[in-house]
């Protein structure tokens, strides 16, 4: 059985996002030769609705078709009650709404880890550790936070 991880929209959008060329080899090798093989990978309707506001129609319809397919998981009343105790508790900035939302959306659907290029505000130490102990305290279980570097990308670099 292949183990369960959220892509938050940072991965697709890396994809094909030409502007760091190291961050996107990595992000297609990994996706096309690992992902696919070792993970059920899915996403949100939060993810799709990020994508889907990409203002380049041909952008727009790049990342939608590598995302189709994915399981997608459904924004719930409980993965807002969990975003909004990661931002009570100085995890993710009020204003970063959407990235508290993807660390809930695959908390709450059982995924093992959210994968995300997102250093700032997920794949960093401290919101690491405050998720976990958040989780913990309302009953969830630990989920961890990783690049595709950490996921077997990291041999692509």
């Amino acid at each position: 059985m292949k183990e369960k991880i959220y892509l938050d929209t940072s991965i697709p959008s890396a994809f094909f996002d030409n502007r760091d060329k190291n961050r996107q080899k990595v992000t297609q090798v990994w996706w096309r030769n690992v992902l696919t093989d070792k993970y059920e990978a899915c996403i949100s309707e939060l993810v799709e609705a990020e994508l889907g506001n990409t203002r380049d129609k041909h952008r727009r319809g790049n990342f939608l078709t590598l995302v189709k397919g994915l399981k997608s998981f459904e924004v719930t009343v409980e993965a807002e009650h969990l975003a909004k105790a990661y931002i009570e508790n100085d995890i993710v900035p009020e204003e970063y709404l959407d990235d508290a939302l993807h660390l809930a959306i695959a908390t709450v659907n059982g995924a093992k880890t959210v994968v995300s290029w997102n250093f700032t505000h997920m794949v960093n130490h401290d919101t690491k550790r405050k998720v976990k102990a958040v989780n913990l305290l309302k009953g969830y279980a630990e989920i961890e936070i990783e690049s595709p570097l950490e996921l077997g990308g990291g041999k692509y670099v």
